[in-house]
């Protein structure tokens, strides 16, 4: 399914024109746009404020709404969006996608910096790194467990651990596990509501997987539109990290991520999906 507003991105970014490898950077700048177009929308600020809420894009700007804790939508002027974001202050590239301002009736102004992902897989990659930044970033100074991280990074999965090693990176990385994955999804292992470049809610779009990777067409409904989640980043750890009854997910070394890598750099960084 594709609404006539999602058909227009899809057509202005040539989605069509894409191979199956380059198609998912480009859906990313559709689904960012989307989310922009939106939240700036006047027509849909004004339908929610009357109860209408019947319709995908309605829906969505709902959503990232009451997620991030504003639920009166009749209190909201106006809601600036953009998809322009800073560098974060270490110089990476920062985990928003888009910083929607919510200026109030009262004068006062709520940001929003939201992450914005589009897969048609449910695990998608969150963060590539090497464990030097890694280290860095999460301020790891255990000599062992940065060899651990190291190995793991080099072998491209714990192939080679003994169980031993494998036990001791999931003690190792227990006291930091919950701030690991903070750090996956934002950026940054503390919360941080005041840095524009540190996201505090995500909304994923779940997208129709293609039956042929080498035969892609758009107008058949190839990665079309299935279903969306807004979630706080914290609740999105809960879910990360979580089974339904509470219990520890026993993969990603107590981390709940899936360790991986990005073929290009096979041995030289992380990967981490989630």
């Amino acid at each position: 399914m594709k609404t006539q507003l999602l058909n227009s991105l899809y057509e202005r970014y040539n989605i069509n024109s894409y191979g199956f490898g380059a198609i998912h950077d480009k859906l990313g700048d559709v689904y960012e746009d989307y989310c922009k177009t939106i939240l700036k929308s006047t027509t849909f600020l004004n339908d929610i404020q009357n109860g209408n809420v019947n319709t995908l894009e309605t829906q969505v700007l709902s959503n990232i709404l009451t997620t991030n804790g504003i639920t009166n939508f009749t209190a909201i002027h106006t809601i600036e969006a953009t998809t322009q974001i800073p560098h974060r202050s270490t110089g990476g590239n920062s985990k928003t996608d888009i910083i929607a301002t919510v200026h109030m009736i009262n004068g006062n102004s709520i940001v929003l910096p939201i992450s914005c992902k589009q897969s048609t897989v449910p695990k998608v990659a969150l963060a590539e790194f090497d464990v030097d930044t890694i280290c860095r970033e999460m301020r790891i100074t255990n000599p062992r467990l940065k060899t651990l991280l190291l190995k793991h990074q080099v072998d491209c999965s714990a192939k080679n651990f003994s169980a031993t090693e494998k036990n001791e990176l999931v003690m190792l990385m227990q006291p930091i596990a919950r701030d690991f994955v903070r750090w996956v999804l934002t950026g940054s292992p503390s919360i941080n509501s005041h840095d524009v470049c540190i996201p505090t809610s995500i909304i994923k779009f779940k997208l129709k997987k293609p039956s042929d990777r080498y035969n892609i067409n758009i107008n058949n409904g190839d990665f079309d539109y299935l279903s969306f989640e807004t979630l706080t980043i914290e609740e999105c750890i809960n879910n990360i990290m979580y089974k339904s009854n509470g219990s520890i997910k026993p993969g990603g070394f107590g981390t709940g991520l899936s360790w991986t890598y990005a073929t290009g750099s096979k041995g030289q960084k992380m990967q981490f999906k989630g």
